[in-house]
Order: structure tokens, then sequence, then C-alpha cells
């Protein structure tokens, strides 16, 4: 039986997922109401991972964080890089090269919701509680230029300095 963290974390991939098919329902071209309520969505969603559930997961394992924390947060930057420019079919194509993978990472049998269900079990309804409470993230408006990420490689590439930059000693 799914414990409450798969359940309400898998519950919001579904509500996100369907408001990204909702934005792509228009071949050739981008719907912003869901889209824009998609980004709000990853973008919470992806605060209530790095500032709950992955600090709490760290905790539970002595300051050690979950060997595929690097990874999601690799991904979380990314994927926040991509949310950056005007919506169009190909960068919401980018979005999903990294989110099908990442969530699969995270729902799947011994993934990340599992996972902290099973390390976090005295606490994850309180954890819950927390997410669902999690304010809406403020959302600037989109930007484009130069230094903006289009594609997943690029994003993922500079997500992953950025965090080596921030797991280096001091």
């Amino acid at each position: 039986m799914a414990g409450p963290i798969v359940l309400y974390l898998t519950e919001d991939h579904d509500r996100l997922d369907g408001l990204l098919r909702r934005a792509l329902a228009a071949p050739g071209g981008i719907d912003r109401e869901p889209f824009d309520a998609f980004r709000a969505g990853l973008l919470r969603h992806i605060a209530m991972e790095e500032k709950i559930l992955l600090p709490a997961a760290r905790a539970a394992r002595g300051g050690e964080p979950l060997p595929i924390a690097r990874r999601l947060r690799i991904d979380h930057g990314a994927l926040t890089s991509l949310l950056v420019p005007t919506p169009t079919p190909e960068i919401a194509a980018e979005i999903r090269s990294i989110l099908e993978p990442h969530n699969r990472a995270e729902e799947e049998s011994g993934g990340l919701y599992e996972s902290c269900d099973a390390l976090l079990a005295g606490q994850a309804g309180e954890l819950v509680a927390r997410m669902r409470a999690y304010p809406p993230v403020k959302v600037t408006g989109y930007k484009d230029g130069p230094g903006v990420h289009r594609t997943a490689e690029s994003a993922l590439a500079s997500s992953a300095r950025q965090v080596e930059r921030r797991e280096r000693p001091s």
C-alpha cells in the first residue's frame, strides 16, 4: 500500500501532467493559461521537494543525502531554467524529456517517494501536511534572450555545474 508521501506527490505529478497535456493540446501551439498553471505548479512542487522532503530525508540519515538526491537536484535546476523563456512546443518537449525519467525515478518502486515513506514513516503525515500548506511560488514573467536555456542538454549541463559548485567544500 502506498504511503502518504507517494500518494500526495504522485497525485501532484498527475495534476501537473494534465496541465501540460492541456497546454499542448492544439498542434503546434501552447495554450498559455494551462502552461502558466503548470509552470507555477512545477516550481511549487520542486520547492516542496527541495525545502521539505529532501532535507527531512537527509536529517533522518544523519546528514547524509539520499543517493538519488544529487541527480534530482540537477533535474530540478534544469527544469527551472527551462521555465524561464516564453514557452514553445520545442521547449515543452525539452521539459518533458527531463520530466518523464525524473518522475519515474521518484515514483517507481524503490524510488524517492517510496524510500521517503519508509525512512520518514513516523513523520510522513506531518511532512505531507507541510507540503499541502506550502504557499504558491512567486512566478516572474518569461525572459528571453542570450544565456536563456532552450534545450535539456544545455540546462542539465549548467545545472550540474551549479550543483558541483554548491557541493564543493569551502
